[in-house]
C-alpha cells in the first residue's frame, strides 16, 4: 500500500465539509500528510439585474472565498497539520478530480449532505462523481 502523504480537501464552507476538514486533519496527523483544501468557484460569471446592469458574481465570491479559505487553513494549522489551499473555478467535481490528479493526491476526503433519490438525481453529486473518477482512495464523511 503506498503511503499516505497529499490529502485533497474539497471544501464548499459547510458543516458536512467541516467535519471532512477534521477528519482529514486526523488522518493527516497520524500519517505526517500534508493537506490540500481547496475550494471551486462555479463559472457563473455574469448576471443580469433588473435594470440590465452586468453583475460580476466571480469576483464577489471569490473575494468572499479567498478569506474563509484562508481561515479554514488556520484553524487546521493549529490543529498541527500543514496545509496549503489553492481556489479553482469550473464544474466542482472536475476541479477536483483534476487537481487530485495535478497534484498527486494520496487520498480524497470530502463531505457529502447524504442528499437521495430525486433530490441527487436531479442536483447530482459531486461526491458521487469524484468517487467514480478518482485515481486514488476517496473518503466520504457524511
Amino acid at each position: 500500500m503506498k503511503p499516505i502523504k497529499t490529502i485533497l480537501v474539497p471544501t464548499d464552507f459547510s458543516d458536512c465539509s467541516d467535519g471532512a476538514m477534521q477528519t482529514a486533519a486526523m488522518i493527516a496527523r497520524t500519517f505526517r500528510a500534508e493537506i490540500l483544501l481547496v475550494h471551486v468557484i462555479q463559472p457563473y460569471a455574469y448576471g443580469m439585474t433588473e435594470t440590465f446592469n452586468l453583475v460580476d458574481h466571480y469576483t464577489a465570491l471569490k473575494t468572499i472565498a479567498g478569506p474563509m479559505l484562508d481561515e479554514a487553513r488556520k484553524r487546521l494549522s493549529k490543529q498541527g497539520v500543514t496545509v496549503k489551499t489553492d481556489l479553482l473555478t469550473g464544474a466542482a467535481h472536475s476541479e477536483i478530480l483534476e487537481k487530485a490528479r495535478r497534484s498527486k493526491t494520496d487520498l480524497i476526503v470530502m463531505g457529502t449532505r447524504g442528499r437521495g433519490g430525486l433530490k441527487r438525481a436531479l442536483i447530482g453529486s459531486v461526491a458521487e462523481r469524484v468517487v467514480r473518477h478518482a485515481h486514488c482512495p476517496v473518503l466520504v464523511v457524511r
